[in-house]
């Protein structure tokens, strides 16, 4: 237990330093530093005692990854390290980013530091974000849909035949799935009432609240989002039955559109976006960057655009707070987030205490949630035909 406990330590600590080093970078790209060398002071930062308290083999080893701008390196990653403490440190006390680096600026231990460096760092932050961003795809059908399909009742054939007469994304979808190898009974289906037919009413509506938010995940980049929000949708349906907080149809809404936010992220501003993918590529998790960018993560950003769509109010509540529902009461966002870490798609840092909290919260214990981890057949099928 003691050597399994060193382990995810020394987990932590190197991936907590590649994040430094990859702030460090694009600090160091501002600050107008060369990035090898900080990269490598980043990744040893840990092992090398503060410059400003450094004497004898401490200063030469500094001297030795950093060369002659050996000072100005260590400013910058030290700098980049308490930022990273800090954004750790937001499961147990939110703040936002603003006053972080306010704070930073203040700490005593970066007297006589050039304050350009935090400036160099609000640099970094979209200074274009609007107050929510829209999506510039139609979402005609995606509105549609939702709102005539997300009420747990009984549907005939006809009336989910009507709704997707009216798309021909929809249309599609249906006959794709009918006559894929998981329904396909020999001769092809060609209408839309039979494909409804032979996959079943219960499988058709799953199709369909799917299928209308396929468009939104066309462009490219955006595979990997729809992919995985395709892979949490049937666990948050069985979480939500289980659990008895959401019909099935009503979790299968929430896996699909808890990431909603993540699409809109990609009408950023380019400058922004480089930087953006330069964090991620550098080891910093989606949420993460988008709070040191944005001031929020894709979920709050998601839950502007679903409240176009006049969701619920606890669906838009659980989708704000889908990586942070410790600020929140509500079990949904607790359960979305479960579906987020059983999925694996690592888009904020790990927290096995949140996942205690969330798991407690729904009443739910780390077994069942296992249990419940397979995928639903039906949209495996969808993923196969999009």
């Amino acid at each position: 237990m003691v050597m399994i406990q060193m382990s995810l330590d020394h987990s932590a600590e190197q991936a907590h330093c590649r994040r430094t080093a990859a702030l460090a970078v694009e600090l160091g790209r501002r600050a107008g530093v060369a990035a090898p060398p900080l990269v490598r002071a980043a990744l040893l930062h840990h092992s090398l005692e503060p410059l400003s308290h450094a004497s004898g083999l401490d200063r030469l080893a500094w001297h030795v990854v950093g060369g002659d701008d050996a000072r100005r390196i260590a400013d910058i990653v030290q700098v980049c390290n308490l930022v990273d403490e800090q954004l750790e440190a937001l499961e147990f006390e939110y703040k936002e980013v603003e006053i972080i680096l306010q704070e930073i600026q203040s700490f005593p231990a970066f007297e006589g530091f050039d304050p350009a460096l935090v400036e160099h760092l609000r640099e970094m932050r979209c200074q274009q974000f609007p107050g929510e961003l829209e999506l510039p795809v139609e979402t005609g059908a995606a509105r549609l849909v939702f709102r005539t399909l997300r009420e747990p009742r009984d549907y005939e054939v006809r009336e989910l035949e009507a709704v997707a007469l009216r798309d021909p994304v929809l249309t599609g979808s249906l006959l794709g799935v009918a006559n894929s190898a998981l329904y396909g009974r020999g001769r092809a289906v060609s209408s839309v009432g039979r494909a409804i037919a032979a996959i079943g009413v219960i499988a058709a509506r799953k199709v369909m609240l799917a299928s209308a938010m396929r468009p939104l995940f066309a462009s490219a980049g955006l595979a990997s989002i729809w992919s995985h929000s395709l892979s949490s949708a049937p666990l948050c349906a069985a979480l939500g039955s289980h659990t008895g907080l959401l019909s099935s149809e009503e979790g299968l809404v929430l896996g699909l559109v808890h990431d909603i936010g993540a699409v809109a992220l990609q009408f950023l501003p380019r400058e922004t976006l480089v930087t953006h993918r330069n964090l991620v590529e550098g080891g910093c998790p989606a949420a993460y960057v988008e709070r040191l960018l944005l001031g929020r993560d894709h979920g709050e950003i998601g839950a502007g655009l679903i409240a176009g769509w006049h969701f619920p109010k606890e669906f838009i509540e659980a989708v704000r707070f889908h990586h942070q529902p410790e600020r929140c009461s509500s079990k949904l966002a607790s359960l979305a987030y479960l579906a987020e870490f059983w999925s694996g798609r690592d888009e904020d840092l790990p927290s096995f205490g949140r996942v205690d909290a969330c798991l407690a919260r729904v009443g739910l214990a780390i077994e069942t949630l296992m249990d419940m981890g397979s995928q639903d057949s039906t949209l495996r099928a969808l993923k196969a035909v999009a």
